[in-house]
């Protein structure tokens, strides 16, 4: 048996799509802890660009200053918004690269400033100086981020450089957003040299908040023990992984590769104690690498024994050991087998797996390689027994059976270890299928992709574990190309669902600018219809494009208000003389308004028409009223006002029903996939490829970025309710594998 260097089967960390999932749930709580903070931040910066303008002595910096002032208080809401863009743009995009970035770029701060202008230069400094600042002001908070955000990605710890949340990106945000706001270059170095700790975004909240919500998910609650725990057990453990998720199945597997071979099991073994055996250590039999005599003793082969009985297993704790024990003549036997699947296909089952262990080549086969066997057949069986993985790709699966089980044998950290590589590419596969509908073809690119994996994985593997990473890496580059011809297809959608949120949310505005008024109680009955049924609507506009022109929403509401004052009593000469003095271009600006939402029906003349009489009325009344009188209008007004209070009151105090769909459409991201049945019965598998904002709207597409459809909040809950929409569910296929494996564990 020989006796293989562990390192020559191992690979780096490989860090799975739920560790992804995890940095990207952090975005969205950043972005709107930067947008709580919006509205102050930009309140301190256009004081600062007031004051510079007042107090500086340059003549051309009062100029620019101020024209900053102006533009920056002019256009609050835009700016917010683009802020907020930008922000939320740059720190999805360094979640989503984060996983491939093992270490700071080394030439990083060695930038060539030769061909760059003194301006950029300086630009570039202040930027950097910022951005440190920030950093040692809130250094302890980021140095507990960067150890949570390491030990997500199994690299405890990272630096600031490699934190997808470091200070750096909020600052070229801001900057970049100033430059979309104001084009005129003069202004942009500008604010980089106002923008210091004080003025910028209290970045120490966010930070807290983002530990907060990763303590929540159980990532080093203390994070001095469990950075420490973590040290600690990367000397000692390969069952990290699945020790945090699953110790008792952790000890399951233990037991299992914790047996003690006899020593005729090891009667073709090279290898070899300290004292004397067959083989030195660092020699070679028939090109395979190995290494005798892990622990001094005396002669005999198992010595060299990984989890076939050595010392490292049992009392203590388990361990990866450096050299793994393999049976040469089985291996090799293995090896033949896989190059001659292309002749002799496995069937889509493990029963053959099963018989590999009966073969006369694996007479000398080990209790704990026996046991890898059928552990990894139990493994397979579920893969082939889960309905949610299409038939071909199934079969595609099955054809890695013969290398997975070279993978076993050559690195027990398979069971132990999540991200094992090829324990990720099964994953991967697997959820891969969930793009293929039932009727996709051999012709399918991602098909064609898959199959062309487990080829290469066939006639390429022998022992370099990497092989596994690599194929991962150019299905998941693959994949990703997809996600960007999808973003392009999609960008006309989306600009159609952007206006349809905005315009809902300016209608949302539009009835609280209305409520707030009729619930004084001082708005006539007739004039209350009129507002909730046709200024609301005038309203919604003004409020859809008050970026563009905000004097129309300004222009809306004064004539809002006027209308109301109008019909309010006049007790003075003076009072009507300025009714009857407002009146003409008031009711100018009325036609107006209703001329452009083009409201012609003839309840438009019932309403002048009854708008006409209470002016009237309202000029004939007594000029004064009697204490009864005024008292009685005062108390019907006082009466109405509460009427209105109370009913909102008690409408907020009804407990609404808890919808367990709005709750799980609210947690839909990006990415998913759902299952959409027609009225015709048809079933057709889309993606979720963009969600609103305000997650109002939500448009689903096809793998390509085709056949785009939007659906509103409501509606999707609605299909959610009535069973026509089914969110797939793509977990890791082998971890369920594994605990449906150990329910009952080899003996």
């Amino acid at each position: 048996m020989d006796t293989l260097p562990l390192n020559t089967a191992k690979t780096s960390e490989f860090s799975s799509s739920s560790r992804l999932l995890i940095l990207q749930s952090l975005v969205p709580i950043a972005t709107n802890l930067v947008s709580s903070q919006l509205e102050a931040f930009a309140g301190r910066l256009t004081e600062a660009l007031f004051k510079l303008s007042d107090q500086t002595v340059r003549p051309e910096e009062v100029a620019i200053s101020f024209q900053a002032y102006q533009q920056l208080k002019r256009n609050g809401t835009t700016f917010y918004r683009l802020v907020a863009g930008q922000i939320n743009a740059a720190l999805a995009k360094e979640v989503s690269v984060v996983n491939t970035r093992k270490r700071a770029r080394t030439d990083e701060g060695k930038q060539d400033f030769s061909l760059v202008s003194f301006e950029e230069m300086e630009s570039k400094v202040l930027s950097r100086n910022l951005s440190q600042s920030l950093e040692v002001n809130n250094a302890e908070q980021l140095v507990a981020l960067n150890m949570r955000i390491g030990h997500v990605l199994r690299r405890t710890p990272i630096s600031v450089s490699q934190n997808p949340f470091r200070p750096e990106l909020f600052v070229k945000a801001v900057h970049q957003a100033w430059m979309e706001l104001e084009p005129d270059p003069e202004t942009h170095h500008l604010i980089l040299r106002l923008l210091q700790p004080e003025l910028f975004f209290q970045l120490g909240a966010i930070y807290r908040e983002l530990n907060q919500a990763l303590i929540e998910r159980g990532i080093l609650p203390d994070i001095n023990d469990g950075y420490k725990n973590k040290q600690k057990k990367s000397m000692h453990s390969p069952t990290e992984d699945i020790s945090d998720r699953d110790p008792y199945l952790e000890n399951k597997l233990r037991n299992i590769f914790s047996g003690t071979s006899t020593p005729a099991s090891f009667s073709n073994t090279v290898g070899g104690g300290g004292g004397g055996g067959g083989g030195g250590g660092g020699g070679g039999v028939d090109g395979i690498p190995y290494a005798g005599g892990q622990q001094g003793g005396s002669g005999g082969g198992s010595a060299g024994g990984g989890f076939a009985g050595d010392g490292n297993v049992g009392g203590g704790g388990m361990h990866a050991p450096d050299m793994v024990t393999i049976d040469r003549q089985f291996f090799d036997y293995l090896t033949s087998v896989q190059r001659n699947f292309s002749v002799s296909p496995m069937p889509m089952d493990t029963a053959h797996l099963r018989q590999l262990s009966q073969q006369p080549n694996a007479e000398s086969l080990t209790h704990i390689d026996q046991s890898t066997i059928e552990l990894l057949a139990r493994i397979f069986d579920y893969v082939f027994n889960d309905a949610s993985i299409p038939s071909d790709i199934k079969g595609l699966i099955g054809q890695l059976q013969i290398p997975t089980l070279k993978v076993a044998l050559l690195d027990k950290d398979f069971f132990f270890k999540e991200n094992h590589p090829a324990r990720v590419l099964i994953d991967t596969l697997a959820k891969s299928s969930v793009l293929l509908n039932s009727d996709t073809t051999a012709e399918d690119p991602l098909y064609q992709m898959i199959e062309g994996i487990v080829e290469r994985v066939q006639q390429d593997f022998d022992q370099q574990i990497e092989l596994f990473s690599d194929v991962v890496a150019d299905l998941e580059a693959f994949l990703k190309e997809e996600e960007q011809q999808t973003e392009v297809a999609i960008s006309e959608p989306v600009a159609v669902a952007l206006k349809q949120e905005k315009m809902r949310l300016a209608r949302e505005f539009a009835e609280n600018d209305v409520a707030i008024r009729v619930e004084t109680g001082e708005v006539a009955g007739f004039l209350e219809v009129f507002l909730k049924e046709q200024w609301i609507r005038i309203l919604t506009i003004s409020h859809n494009v008050k970026e563009e022109k905000p004097n129309a929403l300004e222009n809306a509401l004064r004539t809002m208000d006027d209308l109301i004052w109008s019909l309010k009593p006049k007790n003075s000469a003076e009072e009507r003389k300025e009714l009857v003095s407002k009146l003409p271009a008031m009711l100018s600006l009325l036609n107006a308004w209703l001329n452009a939402i083009k409201w012609d029906e003839p309840e438009r003349v019932i309403f002048f028409s009854k708008l006409a009489e209470r002016h009237a009325a309202i000029a004939r009344a007594p000029l004064e009223f009697s204490p009864r009188r005024q008292l009685e209008i005062a108390v019907n007004i006082a009466q109405r006002a509460s009427e209105r209070r109370l009913n909102r009151h008690v409408q907020d105090q009804i407990e609404q029903p808890v919808d367990e769909w709005a709750r799980v459409i609210e947690t839909m991201e990006r990415g998913i996939w759902v299952d959409f049945t027609r009225q015709n019965g048809v079933t057709t598998r889309f993606k979720l490829a963009w969600v609103s904002p305000k997650r109002t709207r939500y448009i689903f597409t096809n793998r390509q970025g085709h056949d785009a459809f939007s659906v509103s909040s409501e509606e999707l809950i609605t299909q959610f309710r009535e069973g026509n929409a089914i969110q797939i569910v793509a977990e890791s296929v082998v971890d369920r594998a594994l605990v449906e494996a150990l329910r009952d564990p080899p003996a």
